[in-house]
Order: structure tokens, then sequence, then C-alpha cells
């Protein structure tokens, strides 16, 4: 047994005599049976990070340990310990989904005056499968095979020796960062889930991904405006959704508080009662249910100081029952929103559609697109529509085999834009099956006002075993900034009075066409054209500082197929403007 073993079990023996049985070394306690009591000791490599379990490693080992009390209790994780501490524990050795922990009511001491940095040990993929390393901290350049975001799932990696896997836990900061690309380092601990050794990192500074930032961060929700769409897995029903309802609804609430979203549409709401009383533990909130016979209902959530009720109700007309789940018809909500003096009257319609993959079901979501497609056609053909909820299939190709989105015709249909869609082609996923499932649908009319890849996936690491505790879905949101837009007659020549973006011309054009837009002061400066899914196409202007006065861009797009595209002025201190325009070759 290493030297450096012994010289901690004696430290830790003389600063805490209590316990009743003398240290062994990791490996050794990992050869007992199950259920045996065991003394052990090391520094830790994974503190909160998990929510737990808790990881730390001697010389000849690693090994978990987990306490629901601390570490998933009232409080959440109650542990005050740092990465490198050292800890002397004894507790019963248990075994979850195949990964050896230490368990039940467990006797431990954390010596903070013994904290080491530990680092990995480098091993290749073939040594991660071998399980040799259960437990410890390790070190592995590997090709991850992913494009796109990482969300709470399994992603294969690859070296020279074979292939493994990753797994990003939902409790981490590296939910919603883009997966690095080519051969990368990636630090983790080791542990294993039902015969599967994985590859566990804990941050960013284990593993290249890349955060996501968003346009518009610098302007303040109090400017703008925010929809979200959330289907809050059987809401209130502890026999049906998680099991802890007292937590659900502090879950719940404390995600609505993040979000800071003016309009929420819910799905799976199963207890109308939670629902009133989620309103009552809001302040401020306002709130309505469909009138459904089945046991989940879709809602609306709205703060009163912005957004003004006008109509709501379930709609009915020219829909058939059976192709909405048997009468889930789609709720919808009317309302005057208003933000910084302007307002916009927006129709919002939230649907729960039907689920599973059979080709029964998909006929009815078919259907249930068809005649929801038909109708905001012929009654809102100018209106401002947010068509969003559980569509339960994804806008690339289907959940059902061999199918195509049954969504297809709000997709192809230029009036209509699915912003949810740039998500799902990044790799985000809207629930814990892996599938991209939730969206939201706005109108043309909308689409200069909404602020260009705003949309997102909200990251819910600040909730421990959110998918356990509080919902399988995401809450998926977006947001917009009303603004009116200053023409060239309210302008001098030589001095713009206000900050604006002009109508490109020629529009339509083919394969130029002129942007002009005026600057009031001395401003930082940056001009971008967007496709329709919110993707960058091109940077006409890179946060040039620019003196008061008027300016014309010149676009080619010579390498671009036919379509609406969008562009977008944006200055350092956060105002944006928006317009469309159309190609045509």
């Amino acid at each position: 047994m290493p030297k450096i073993f012994y010289s901690i079990v004696a430290l830790l023996l003389f600063s805490f005599p209590a316990f009743s049985q003398t240290p062994i070394s990791i490996s050794e306690a990992r050869q007992q049976s199950i259920g045996s009591t065991v003394t052990v000791t090391g520094h830790l490599t994974v503190t909160d990070e998990f929510e737990g379990p808790v990881y730390f490693q001697d010389e000849t080992g690693g090994i978990a340990w987990f306490d629901f009390g601390l570490m998933r209790g009232d409080d959440g994780f109650a542990l005050d310990v740092n990465r490198g501490d050292s800890i002397v524990i004894t507790g019963e050795l248990g075994e979850f989904n195949d990964l050896i922990q230490i368990v039940g009511d467990t006797e431990y001491e954390i010596f903070p005056e013994g904290n080491k940095n530990i680092e990995p040990t480098v091993i290749t993929v073939e040594e991660l499968n071998s399980g040799d390393f259960e437990g410890q901290l390790v070190s592995m350049s590997v090709d991850v095979i992913h494009s796109g975001a990482f969300q709470s799932d399994e992603y294969t990696i690859t070296d020279r020796t074979g292939s493994g896997v990753l797994y990003i836990n939902d409790d981490t900061e590296v939910i919603g960062a883009a997966a690095p690309e080519g051969i990368t380092t990636i630090v983790g601990v080791v542990g294993i889930f039902r015969g599967t050794y994985q590859l566990l990192p804990r941050d960013f500074n284990d593993i290249d991904a890349k955060e996501v930032v968003y346009p518009g961060e610098e302007v303040s929700k109090d400017e703008t405006f925010e929809i979200a769409t959330w289907n809050i897995e059987w809401f209130g029903s502890a026999s049906n959704g998680p099991d802890n309802e007292e937590e659900q609804m502090e879950n719940v609430v404390r995600v609505i508080s993040e979000v800071d979203a003016d309009v929420y549409a819910f799905q799976e709401i199963a207890n109308p009662s939670a629902f009133a009383e989620l309103i009552l533990s809001l302040d401020g909130y306002g709130g309505f249910l469909a009138d459904f016979s089945q046991s989940q209902e879709t809602a609306f959530l709205f703060k009163r100081a912005t957004v003004d009720s006008l109509d709501s109700g379930q709609i009915t007309t020219g829909l058939t029952q059976s192709n909405w789940a048997n009468g889930r018809y789609p709720l919808f909500f009317r309302f005057n929103v208003t933000i910084n003096d302007e307002s916009r009257e927006i129709y919002a319609y939230n649907i729960h559609a039907k689920a599973f993959g059979d080709i029964d079901s998909y006929n009815q979501r078919e259907n249930a697109s068809r005649e929801l497609k038909l109708y905001l056609d012929n009654t809102r053909p100018d209106a401002n529509v947010i068509f969003l909820g559980d569509y339960n299939d994804t806008i690339e190709g289907s959940i059902s085999d061999g199918q195509d989105s049954p969504y297809d015709n709000f997709d192809e249909d230029e009036e209509y834009t699915i912003l949810t869609k740039a998500l799902e082609e990044q790799g985000f996923q809207s629930q814990a099956s892996g599938s991209f499932i939730d969206h939201i649908t706005i109108t043309s009319e909308l689409v200069d006002e909404h602020i260009v890849e705003a949309q997102r996936v909200e990251n819910t690491s600040y909730i421990g075993s959110y998918l356990s505790s509080t919902s399988g879905h995401y809450p998926i949101w977006t947001r917009f900034q009303f603004t009116t837009l200053v023409g060239n007659e309210e302008q001098s020549a030589s001095q713009p009075v206000n900050f604006s973006l002009e109508q490109n011309y020629p529009n339509p054009f083919n394969p130029t066409t002129n942007i002009q837009y005026s600057v009031a002061e001395n401003s930082e400066v940056t001009l971008r054209v967007y496709d329709m899914l919110g993707r960058e196409i091109a940077t006409l202007v890179n946060g040039e500082r620019l003196s008061s006065g008027s300016y014309t861009a010149t676009f080619d797009a010579s390498n671009l197929s036919s379509g609406m595209y969008i562009y977008q002025l944006s200055t350092g201190d956060g105002v944006q403007l928006t317009r469309k325009m159309m190609l045509i070759k």
C-alpha cells in the first residue's frame, strides 16, 4: 500500500478518532461484498456538480458516495466542500444501476486543511470500457460523434482503441453548450450505468464546449416581450409525474422566476387546484386553464403588468375531435402586450398534440396540423400569431419512422416561421427522450420584431435533478423587441434624428440589393443577414464605430437560393432593428 495513503490515514485518525474502523484503501473497499460496512479516505474530485453522488479517490482507486439528505434534500446540496478536500467516511457499500458507492447512514468528516490537487489519469477508450477506472478522475483524447448542442444524454466518443460513451449530466453547466469539433481532450470521472461505463465531465473546464451566447442579452427583459412553452410533466399529480408535488411546485416557481417571460403556454396540467396555487404563489400573474374532459389540460400564465387579456377559449371550428387526441383542442389567448409604450395585439394558440410514433397517432398529428393551418389562414391572415406548445413531433422528419414532419405545411409556407427548427437542427432536445418536439411558430407579421437567434432551450441546471423532480420537458422560450421604424421623410439629409433601418432596394432582388441605414450619434454598428431559421448568412458591417449620418451597404446573394431573408441592424448599446427582403432568381 502506498506510503501516501498510510500518511493520510494516520493524519485523519489522529484528527478524528471517533471512527470505529481503521480506514482501508478504496481498491480494497471495492472488493468487499455489497452491504459491508467500510471506512475509506481520499480526496474529493466531484462535489456539487452532479448534485450527488460525490466522488473521491486515493492512490489505489476511486468511489462514489451518495446521501440523499445531504445532497438532494430540502436544502439541496448541503455539503460545504471543495474539490481536493480530504474526507474520511464510514458507510455501507451499495450499488445503484451497477455503480458501486457508499450509501446509508454514513459517518464522515471533511478536512479542508488536507486539500490536494488531483491530476486526472490519462486513459484510452478501451481502458474506460475495462472498468478498471470506475470512480476515478481521468483525461481522454477523443472525437465526440456529435455536432451541435449538448443536453442531458449519452454521446459516442472514439479513439484508435474503440468507441465509448460520454454522458452529460443534467445538473452541469455544460447543458446547452456546443460540442467540440475534431479530436479534443475531455476530463471527467468514470461512472457506470446499467453495464455501460461513462465519462462524466463536470464543467466547462473539463470539456472544450462553447457556451451559447444569445443575441440581445445586453437588452433588459423590461424592454422586450418574452413568451415560453413548457410541458410541465403531469403537474400536480404525484401518482403519474414527479412523486414530490411540493418540490415540483417549488421548482416550477423557480423556473418561472428565472425565465421571467411575459406569457407562458403550459401543457400537462393535471391538477387544477395546483395550477390555482401556482398563480397565487406568483406576484402579479394571471392565468387560465382549458376546459378539457381529459386528465391533462393546457393553460396560459401571464404577467398582468405587461399583458392585457382580451379573449380566450378553445378552438373547435373546423376541427375534428379525433384528430386532437380525442378533444384536446387548441387553447387560444388574444391579448395586448405593452413594452416601453409599444403595444401589439397577439393571438397565441397553445396545443398538446397526439403523442406516440405509431401511424395512427402520426395521422392524427398531420390532420390536426392541416386543420389548424387552414383555420389560421382563413381567420387570422394579417394577425400577429404565435402557435406554440407540445407538437409531439419534430420538424426535421418525424418521430414516426419513414414519415415527413406533420408540420411541413407550416414549414414550407413563407407566411410562417418555425423558430425552433433552428434549435432542432443545432442538436438541441426539448425533452428527456432525446427529440425536439416542443415548438414555437410565428407569422410573418412578427418576424421583423423577433430578436434573431434569441429562441432557446432553458438550461435548468439550477434545479437539482430537474428531469426527475420537475419535468421530462425543458421550457422553450424566445424574445421580441417592439420598435417603431423611422422613415427617410422624418430625417434631414445630413443629420438623422433617430437610429433607423430602411427597406432594401430593389426588393425583390437578384442577386444584389442596397440596404440604407442611419445613425443618430457616434455608435458602434453591426449589420447582419440571416435566413428564416435565424442562421447567420453574412456580416455587412461588423462592429464599426460610425459617426452620425446615413449609410448604404450592398448585399450580394449570388451564392444563395431564392427565398425570404432577414437583415438586422444593431448598436453596441442594445438597440436592434430588423427587416425582411426577398431574393428571387
